[in-house]
């Protein structure tokens, strides 16, 4: 099993990131093979229309840049919340998707903010991200509050991290779980992008 995990900040270094690598430990733990894309470090350019065009540069370039996203059987999205928003890094990855690289897949949404904030990028994805990329984003998520007070050790350093390291611990768990079950929806034979490309 594979798992692809995208890091939303502009940042270099970022908490998302950090949040990021906190996860992927966790899932190599479990012995799942995972993929980062760290948006912060290597950040795609504003989409622009040329991706509808089979050899434009910018097609070229993502066709490098996603090298192996199709393979992935589930995803977690990382972002923090600017200005009450999901991340432009997060919501550009979006645009460049087509219905084959995530379709029918679940995905995991986490969100990261510096106070109590963090609940806004979670409801933005959820209503917006979706819809031709048919990404099935499942009921849990996870906002990791004060997000510099925790993740930051080996061991738990107050009982406010220990709380989200079991709990981000549990939701992994669910994903995976989801992940196994698509597996048989997407063999099923039902699905027809190529008829039907876009939600409506």
């Amino acid at each position: 099993m594979r798992i692809t995990l995208v890091s939303g900040s502009h940042r270099k270094n970022s908490q998302s990131l950090k949040v990021t690598n906190f996860l992927a430990s966790i899932l190599k733990d479990k012995g799942i093979e995972i993929k980062i894309l760290d948006l912060g470090n290597s950040p795609l350019p504003i989409w622009e229309p040329g991706m509808w065009e089979k050899d434009s540069e910018i097609k070229k370039f993502w066709n490098e840049y996603n090298q192996g996203l199709s393979e992935s059987d589930a995803f977690v999205f990382i972002t923090p919340e600017y200005a009450g928003m999901a991340s432009p890094a997060m919501k550009n990855f979006f645009l460049y998707l087509s219905g084959g690289d995530i379709a029918h897949k679940p995905g995991l949404i986490i969100t990261a903010s510096s106070g109590m904030g963090g609940s806004y990028p979670n409801a933005e994805l959820r209503m917006s991200s979706y819809k031709n990329t048919r990404i099935v984003y499942i009921p849990d998520h996870v906002i990791v509050r004060h997000v510099e007070t925790v993740l930051n050790s080996e061991s738990p350093e107050s009982k406010e991290d220990t709380y989200i390291r079991g709990r981000l611990n549990y939701v992994l768990n669910v994903l995976v779980e989801y992940a196994k079950a698509f597996n048989a929806i997407r063999s099923s034979g039902v699905i027809d992008i190529k008829t039907y490309p876009f939600g409506l």
